[in-house]
């Protein structure tokens, strides 16, 4: 179909196959993948309950400050949690890129349907920025298509499909790494710009990625060197001012963020890191298959006792995708020199991001056997701030990554030297198809109580304070509904201060000081099963019950003095 077109519309050919029909492959196999979750498009959330609804929150706050900048500001601090004092975002899994899309289809699709779609233009654009890599330095079509579907249909992905949107948007990485080979081995200025405008997307996505990045990116100006046997080679005109445009655009556009989060942290420390011995890779996690995978069953015994159960560790690679690179191992010596010297930058990057994602202990289907002299640990002494992470299994994405291209390599060298044995290609891809096979990803619809709408409906002069719903998820969904500003609220990192404030509020609402929470903390409405009786000693302070519905009810605190 290609060739025919080739030479009566050649750039629509070009646009066609390595846009249209990559996209629309990679479209159709999370369809089929995931049957029949796209028919549950616009009534269930594909997301589970708790980091899911976080997710959902944070696309609804991104498109209230941008449409309410005279209330709300900046996306980077909030008082519609935590009220009245409010909290910075930055340590938060916020995901701005994912919210400036939102606030653009939020015009027209509904909160359920933009999450949806969020959710599955990860997956469609992850598979195509690998795809477009792998097709850049290997020039094999098919092997490039392989590539972005063992990329975006990894175990990790469909892992943290489940709740994780800042984590399932890894589509900018590969595009990154484009962007930055082709400005170390071919540099100018406007390849410069674009490197840092991708690495920003990065950042807009998820902190773990964009250090992965900067990783990788230093990863390749050593290979390069060494293949040039020239360390002084960004020294040269072009490298000088290509890479010069690069972090100036770069330091612009993504210091303001990061330099945030740093000086946030120095000064009003957060708490709520997760432990690195726990949130390990197990040795073998990348070579049996986890939980994520449609016959876990199986394989149970295993993934069950893994260091923090299964929600990370569940990152099989799949026996073909090593078969692929074993082949092109063996066969190396035979390619070109340019793609030889690709493989061995790739492997390197596994293997560095393969003991990295270790951790500070040696986990061996789940037992913790060595914990001394890691990498990870080593890492922690030269770079502290990553201890504000605490989950290195996710370098495991860079493994993927690597694995993903050499897959295309093998592919492109099978379709070479076995034109007539076509059945061993379609034997592995089956194995791949098998292996690829998802557990199914939740989806959930969540039902509003009463109660939350009642208090949409009702004035919205002060914060709400609910002491009825027990979740810590829910209420960030249920103010997607009524818009009232909450005094809790579940985030990502917690600065101690916010900490703080809430251990002094938690001791004002056990005291019943109900006029302090008036005054001080400016709440106005009280959600509780119980009854509340106007407070003896503070006849200035009035308790009206505004709806009794369902064993719920919902008190205005008022004063006479208003």
């Amino acid at each position: 179909m290609f060739k025919n077109m080739e030479h009566e519309h050649p750039s629509m050919l070009k646009t066609l196959k390595h846009g249209g029909f990559p996209a629309l492959f990679y479209f159709l196999s999370f369809c089929l993948l995931t049957y029949p979750l796209i028919l549950k498009f616009s009534m269930y959330f594909f997301s589970n309950r708790a980091d899911g609804i976080q997710n959902i929150w944070n696309l609804w706050w991104v498109n209230l400050s941008v449409l309410r900048p005279d209330l709300h500001p900046t996306i980077w601090q909030t008082n519609m949690l935590h009220w009245p004092f409010g909290i910075t975002l930055y340590a938060h899994t916020l995901n701005p890129f994912n919210g400036y899309l939102a606030v653009f289809l939020l015009r027209f699709l509904s909160l359920i349907e933009t999450y949806n779609t969020i959710t599955i233009f990860a997956f469609v654009m992850a598979g195509l920025t690998m795809y477009w890599f792998s097709y850049y330095v290997t020039r094999s079509f098919w092997g490039s298509i392989l590539a972005g579907f063992i990329f975006t249909f990894s175990a990790y992905h469909f892992l943290h499909a489940q709740g994780h949107l800042q984590l399932v948007s890894l589509e900018w990485i590969p595009l990154f790494i484009l962007c930055w080979y082709i400005l170390i081995t071919r540099p100018h200025p406007v390849t410069g710009v674009a490197a840092a405008v991708v690495l920003w997307l990065v950042v807009l996505c998820d902190y773990y990625y964009f250090f992965y990045c900067v990783m990788t990116a230093i990863f390749i100006l050593i290979w390069y060197a060494i293949i040039n046997k020239n360390v002084r080679f960004i020294l040269k005109k072009q490298y000088l001012l290509s890479l010069a445009v690069f972090s100036v655009v770069a330091i612009l556009l993504i210091w303001p963020i990061v330099g945030a989060l740093l000086v946030s942290n120095y000064h009003d420390p957060l708490l709520g890191t997760h432990d690195a011995a726990v949130y390990s890779l197990d040795l073998f996690a990348l070579i049996i298959p986890g939980q994520s995978w449609l016959f876990n069953r199986w394989t149970q015994s295993y993934w069950s006792k893994l260091p923090g159960g299964s929600g990370e560790n569940s990152v099989y690679l799949g026996i073909t995708v090593f078969i692929l690179a074993g082949y092109v191992w063996i066969k190396r010596k035979t390619l070109e020199p340019a793609i030889k010297q690709q493989i061995y930058l790739w492997l390197a990057t596994m293997v560095i991001f393969f003991l990295l994602a270790l951790g500070p202990a040696l986990h061996i289907l789940g037992k913790n056997v060595w914990d001394k002299g890691m990498p990870y640990t080593l890492m922690l002494h030269v770079l502290p701030f990553m201890k504000l992470s605490g989950v290195p299994v996710r370098m495991v994405v860079m493994v993927i990554f690597g694995a993903s291209f050499l897959s295309a390599i093998g592919l492109r060298e099978l379709i070479r030297n076995f034109p007539r044995k076509r059945v061993l290609t379609f034997v592995l891809l089956a194995v791949l198809l098998f292996e690829t096979l998802p557990s199914p990803l939740p989806a959930i619809k969540i039902e509003v109580p009463g109660y939350v709408t009642a208090l949409r409906s009702l004035p919205n002069d002060g914060g709400v304070l609910d002491l009825f719903t027990k979740d810590l998820f829910l209420p960030l969904y249920y103010q997607t509904i009524d818009g009232q500003p909450i005094t809790g609220g579940r985030i990502s990192r917690f600065p101690t201060s916010v900490v703080n404030n809430d251990e002094v509020l938690a001791e004002t609402i056990e005291s019943r000081n109900y006029g302090k929470l008036w005054a001080t903390y400016h709440i106005r409405y009280i959600v509780t099963q119980g009854t509340i009786r106007p407070p003896v000693g503070q006849p200035y302070i009035t308790i009206k019950a505004v709806y009794d519905q369902n064993g719920v009810k919902i008190y205005r605190i008022g004063c006479i003095c208003e």
